[in-house]
């Protein structure tokens, strides 16, 4: 089935057409008793609705969107157009009254007679708490708090640059003065802007598979999300056992030696360190389902790792380890490091990269 839509329009005029629809068996255009079809172009949307009547092609008058007055029943056609496209305007009008955005659900909901609350558009950040919400249920605590970060740094750039954020002004304009923000504002680096540019860009595609947005500029290859290769610093092998065997008075120092360095040992990530339960260690081995791939995986254990499980058993609850975050890790992990006294010299380069042609006007902006 296909229809033949009228082009795009921004007049917030209500039109009718006549579906158009092939038969499956000759393949010619079905003629008789053909559906007819409101078509509502509004704020970037468009909406299709079917009357609920249907008619012979030839009794439809096309240019003047009705039925012809040869038609036998074309005073009561006639009459229902109008009114639906009476209803529709009202419906419309209603909304800028009310202050809502309306939505394509809204249009058909209130066409039916099954008007709610619910039907009315939320706003952009709203709908963005909603993802939050709904995805915190099958995700971890820490991408909950990662999106939200997100949430509250587009709305200091709409505070700041003055740009109001709807699902429409979703455009190149918004990436490139985004990322502008994110350099010579708050000094971000390639891969944290461009975590934020992949966390909105999930929840585009999010709110257009619900039907919430419909525009699509960020599916642009332009509209990318930025990353660069982390530095990656690690302890070698001795200095491992020198935090292993140092003395350590804070509680908070010493739970995160040992999940820092049972990581170390056996190489599993943090998800799965903090999930480890009693169940999955067996004598030589520690048997568990990956989080994030949901294969089973068997590590083994040596001396050391072994240790570890041993003087943390019955502390947390039936779980093998300390039940700390990655991000409180990665705070006391840089203490910890520090009262080892483990120094080393590195170097590590960030990257930033904007459009080149607004990098002088955007550095005034935020200077």
């Amino acid at each position: 089935m296909y229809v033949n839509q009228p082009a795009y329009t921004m007049n917030n005029e209500v039109k009718f057409y006549l579906e158009k629809r092939k038969d499956k068996q000759t393949g010619r255009l079905i003629v008789h008793q053909v559906p007819i079809l409101l078509f509502y172009s509004f704020n970037g949307q468009r909406l299709q609705y079917f009357t609920g009547m249907r008619i012979d092609a030839q009794k439809w008058d096309g240019e003047n969107m009705k039925a012809k007055r040869n038609y036998s029943e074309a005073a009561e056609v006639n009459k229902e157009l109008v009114r639906l496209k009476a209803k529709v305007e009202e419906f419309y009008d209603k909304a800028k009254v009310l202050d809502i955005a309306p939505t394509v659900e809204y249009f058909k909901e209130n066409l039916r007679g099954n008007f709610n609350d619910s039907t009315v558009r939320k706003t952009f950040y709203q709908y963005f708490e909603e993802y939050m919400q709904k995805g915190a249920l099958t995700k971890s605590k820490s991408w909950a708090e990662g999106v939200k970060g997100t949430i509250n740094i587009l709305k200091e750039f709409s505070r700041i640059t003055n740009y109001s954020i709807s699902f429409e002004k979703i455009t190149q304009d918004f990436y490139e003065n985004f990322l502008s923000f994110c350099f010579y504002k708050k000094e971000y680096y390639n891969n944290y802007t461009g975590k934020l540019i992949k966390d909105l860009k999930a929840f585009m595609n999010w709110a257009t598979d619900r039907g919430y947005n419909t525009n699509m500029a960020f599916l642009r290859k332009e509209f990318v999300k930025l990353r660069e290769e982390p530095e990656i610093i690690f302890l070698n092998y001795d200095e491992v056992l020198k935090l292993m065997e140092l003395k350590l008075e804070k509680r908070e120092h010493k739970e995160v030696r040992d999940l820092y360095c049972f990581g170390c040992f056996t190489g599993i990530r943090h998800s799965d360190l903090v999930a480890l339960s009693e169940e999955n260690v067996h004598k030589d081995h520690v048997l568990f389902r990956v989080k994030k791939t949901t294969e089973a995986n068997s590590v083994p254990l040596n001396k050391y790792s072994r240790k570890i499980l041993d003087r943390n058993k019955g502390k947390y609850l039936g779980k093998c380890l300390p039940q700390l975050s990655l991000l409180s890790v990665n705070k006391y992990l840089k203490e910890l490091i520090k009262e080892a006294k483990i120094t080393r010299k590195v170097q590590i380069t960030h990257y930033k990269v904007v459009d080149a042609l607004k990098t002088e006007e955007m550095n005034k902006v935020f200077a």
